[in-house]
């Protein structure tokens, strides 16, 4: 099994010598760089996407060292991004590795300046070349339960140094993806499962749908397509490495971190048909994920839709899991996405219930007693099986749990401040 090189990031001895860095480990952008060609276009005669493209170009004419590639491990020789748009241009005009590792360095960049005790390397070409090309022993699987009991799912992780260039790949697609459909909360900035539900409140009838193999239901070739469409506009070669850098066995892995933008970036199309299905029927459509949700004020949901909705799942590459098909009455309790939006969006009483207990419990049995409590109702569930049974601790679980409250219910709401207040007395009294 062919493995990566042991010296894929060290500096040049020149580059080296000329360049300090800060205490960030952020190269000093005022410092030397090996001389370049006359041809190539300077950062600060760069006018456009062309002069950019041309830098790009005549770069990766520059013959690399042979044994590090360390052309690409040089600090961004473009303009330094400040935010995460000024990425988006320079992503656009990738052409090769070279060009990619230059851009995923100033993404790099911008990571260290949110992060500045970040120990992130810079990538190389020859690094980019590697995951691309060699694709044993990229990830390993591993299984976490489903809510349906005896059911798993499997999630394919990427080992370290993929993770980290997917990363910043993640990075520079966002700041591409500037036209995400309307209808997409998942992954979105700005959205969540909050902005999910908040269309469908107050709605009669509400028919909550699961896609099945969400992910594996995505092929390389979708995303192939989709990198050289608008808004990313790769050209062939640089959407091939993306694409082989983000995708596995032909699919896209569900665990990498690119994976859920560039669903979204496939469902453009298939959003857009569902929008117009629920526009037909009057109803309202939003999509977290795999996760479709349509409501209505009105029984809408007839076997004329449903045919409508089948065939255009199968015209778009995919399924629904008829076994998570819910249609829900005001009757009863309507949840999107775990949000409950009978009157308004809330949480389930329950959600409020177990907070109160853990406090409690830390309050009148001590830390300990509560860490216990805690292990003994989350020790098993699925959201802490993602991460290998590893669970947070109990004051770290709580703060999250109330700033969850607080985004559904609203800060202003006295539940949410009253049970912060409690956690900030608790934590006072333990000295944490």
């Amino acid at each position: 099994m062919p493995q990566p090189p042991d010296d894929l990031f060290p500096p040049s001895p020149d580059a080296a010598a000329g360049r300090e860095e800060d205490a960030a480990g952020i190269p000093n952008q005022g410092s030397s760089m090996p001389d370049e060609p006359a041809s190539i276009p300077q950062p600060d005669r760069i006018r456009d996407a062309a002069d950019l493209l041309a830098m790009l170009d005549a770069l990766d004419d520059i013959q690399p060292d042979p044994l590090t590639d360390n052309l690409a491990a040089q600090p961004f020789p473009l303009p330094v991004p400040t935010k995460l748009a000024d990425l988006a241009e320079p992503f656009r005009a990738v052409t090769s590795a070279v060009s990619l590792a230059r851009v995923l360095n100033a993404a790099l960049h911008l990571h260290r300046l949110r992060y500045p005790r970040s120990q992130a390397k810079p990538v190389s070409a020859k690094l980019l070349r590697y995951y691309a090309h060699h694709k044993q022993a990229r990830y390993h699987t591993f299984q976490i339960p489903k809510r349906t009991r005896g059911q798993f799912r499997d999630i394919k992780a990427p080992d370290h140094g993929l993770r980290r260039v997917q990363r910043l790949l993640l990075l520079c697609l966002t700041a591409a993806f500037t036209t995400c459909d309307e209808a997409a909360h998942g992954f979105v900035p700005g959205r969540s499962v909050l902005t999910n539900a908040q269309p469908h409140t107050k709605r009669r009838f509400l028919l909550n749908l699961d896609l099945k193999n969400f992910f594996p239901s995505t092929s390389v070739g979708r995303v192939l397509a989709v990198l050289q469409l608008a808004p990313f506009n790769l050209n062939k070669e640089a959407a091939h490495l993306v694409a082989n850098l983000c995708c596995d066995a032909g699919v896209l892995p569900q665990g990498a971190p690119t994976s859920p933008l560039l669903t979204n970036a496939v469902c453009q199309r298939l959003d857009k048909k569902l929008r117009r299905l629920a526009a037909r029927h009057h109803c309202r459509y939003t999509r977290y994920a795999d996760d479709l949700t349509f409501s209505s004020q009105r029984p809408a949901f007839t076997p004329t839709f449903h045919a409508e909705l089948n065939a255009v799942l199968t015209e778009e590459g995919y399924e629904q899991n008829p076994a998570k098909q819910r249609l829900q009455t005001p009757a009863t309790r309507q949840e999107v996405t775990g949000v409950v939006v009978n009157e308004r969006p809330n949480v389930p009483r329950e959600y409020v219930r177990d907070i109160r207990f853990l406090l409690h419990v830390w309050q009148k049995h001590g830390y300990a007693v509560a860490t216990q409590a805690m292990r003994a109702k989350y020790g098993s569930s699925k959201a802490h099986a993602r991460y290998q049974q590893k669970i947070p601790k109990l004051e770290k679980l709580l703060a999250g749990k109330i700033t969850y409250l607080g985004m559904v219910r609203g800060k202003e709401e006295v539940v949410y401040r009253t049970l912060l207040r409690k956690l900030e007395i608790v934590k006072k009294k333990q000295k944490l």
